[in-house]
């Protein structure tokens, strides 16, 4: 069986939005090759930096 990582983006993504705060911010406590999956989408900002949050795009 083959994992779909479409379907792992998306679950992620919607955890993302469950724990926004100040409106845009979400913290990033997921698995670094989802949340680069999810940047290179456009969803998110860039995952790499000190900051414990991310910034979901429009």
């Amino acid at each position: 069986m083959e994992i779909d990582e479409d379907k792992i983006d998306d679950a992620v993504l919607a955890l993302l939005w469950l724990t926004l705060h100040n409106e845009r911010c979400a913290w990033k406590g997921f698995d670094w090759a989802t949340t680069d999956r999810l940047h290179k989408k456009g969803m998110i900002g860039d995952p790499v930096n000190k900051s414990k949050s991310l910034i979901l795009t429009d």
